[in-house]
């Protein structure tokens, strides 16, 4: 009987530890290691991603440095000055479509499913993601000013404007991860994917004063470029970089940036609704068979 009442102790005292389940932040932690590991396994797409703002800054910086010399171009900036905080907004779009990639590479591999039947929020994954791309973004970020520096780059501002302009692309950067990462778990196609971000990543490329300013283009692309988060953002960057940031600029990008990632995320996923009604995806299936 006394062995008996020992077993009956011990197992009612483990039964609590193996129905524990870890925390929220634990498993979201094991999430983002895991994305922060897949991008350093390859190490050519690691090396491309951090390298290509580079490449791009110097491609732009003498293809088009004669805007400096027209009509509408700001006194006394030199275009590199101009450049490059647009810079750090355009290649955050960019690397944006890692995120939709890596999404469409976890449903071709059944990896989605996998995580919706574990016993975690739906949108751990993508949040891993956009941590993922954001750390990567701050990398990027670090780069690209340290190559243009070289290239005769000053920073006018203050620390305020540092902070400021850290901000806008810690947001701008979750807000295209979230985007694209949707684009990804809707197409769920790697290939497909890229060339879908291609053409959304155009508009906000080229529909902004990245690379001149706005007065000089037509008036319906400046009408659309006040729609365009990434214009908002090259600017508050931009005068953040010359030291005549406003607070109005500033609100004007985090605003048009939180506002995509809000409007990313409350869009519905199908599949999420047919797993919650217990009917198969056949996208995913296709997917799979592909």
């Amino acid at each position: 009987m006394t062995a008996t009442a020992t077993a009956t102790r011990h197992t009612t005292s483990a039964a609590p530890i193996t129905d524990r389940r870890p925390s929220t932040a634990t498993q979201l932690g094991a999430l983002v290691r895991r994305s922060l590991r897949t991008t350093a396994r390859v190490p050519q797409l690691l090396m491309f991603s951090l390298t290509m703002p580079m490449a791009m800054l110097i491609l732009f910086s003498q293809v088009f440095r004669s805007v400096a010399n027209g009509p509408g171009f700001p006194d006394g900036v030199s275009y590199i000055d101009f450049l490059t905080p647009a810079m750090l907004a355009v290649t955050t779009v960019m690397a944006g479509t890692n995120a939709g990639v890596a999404a469409a590479i976890d449903h071709t591999n059944g990896l989605h499913d996998r995580f919706a039947a574990l016993p975690m929020p739906a949108g751990l994954p993508g949040i891993a993601r956009t941590i993922n791309e954001t750390v990567f973004a701050l990398g990027r970020a670090i780069i690209l000013i340290g190559g243009a520096t070289a290239l005769g780059f000053r920073f006018h501002g203050d620390a305020v404007d540092a902070a400021a302009g850290l901000l806008v692309l810690v947001l701008l950067a979750g807000a295209m991860s979230a985007l694209f990462g949707r684009i990804g778990d809707r197409l769920r196609r790697p290939d497909v994917v890229q060339f879908a971000g291609m053409m959304v990543m155009m508009p906000f490329m080229f529909v902004s004063s990245a690379f001149a300013p706005l007065d000089t283009m037509p008036g319906w692309m400046r009408a659309l470029a006040a729609l365009n988060p990434v214009a908002h953002a090259a600017d508050a960057l931009r005068g953040n970089v010359l030291g005549t940031a406003s607070v109005a600029d500033t609100l004007a990008a985090v605003t048009a940036a939180v506002a995509l990632w809000i409007l990313v995320t409350v869009i519905p996923d199908p599949s999420r609704r047919r797993r919650a009604a217990g009917r198969p995806d056949p996208q995913a299936s296709a997917v799979r068979n592909a």
